[in-house]
């Protein structure tokens, strides 16, 4: 028998794809509910969150608080940038991974001088992307 919260129903699955279509970003309870909705998905907002809250624990999306601290946003971890933090933009909310070298001294750094360990894959830091920083948020929103 399967544990409480792996059973992949429709409306579980629809979440999923949603996710997987948005992995550039994250969204609130409220977008997806909105966004399932409008795709004629019978679904409520409980559901969405009890669903991305399992998701969460399970490891299989990421969870953060939106920038102004009102709600928190899921998006699908990506296995491949497990050892990266996130950098999302407060403007458009567009996520892009920070995978250098320079933050991999600085988390050795901590690590080492501090004996703190950094869990990058959690490690996000907000401000604005390229363009919106240009004022082209319309360009490539």
């Amino acid at each position: 028998m399967a544990t409480r919260g792996t059973y992949n129903t429709r409306q579980r699955q629809a979440i999923l794809d949603y996710l997987d279509v948005h992995t550039d970003r994250y969204a609130s309870v409220d977008c997806v509910f909105e966004a399932l909705r409008s795709q004629g998905v019978e679904i409520g907002r409980s559901t969405i969150y009890r669903t991305l809250e399992t998701l969460a624990g399970e490891g299989m999306a990421s969870k953060v608080v939106a920038p102004r601290g009102e709600v928190a946003l899921y998006r699908l971890v990506n296995r491949d940038e497990e050892n990266a933090g996130q950098l999302v933009c407060v403007e458009c909310g567009r996520v892009s991974t920070i995978d250098c070298a320079a933050f991999q001294e600085f988390s050795h750094h901590v690590s080492t001088e501090h004996g703190f360990a950094i869990d990058l894959s959690r490690t996000v830091l907000y401000g604005r992307c390229p363009l919106c920083a240009q004022g082209k948020v319309a360009a490539h929103a």
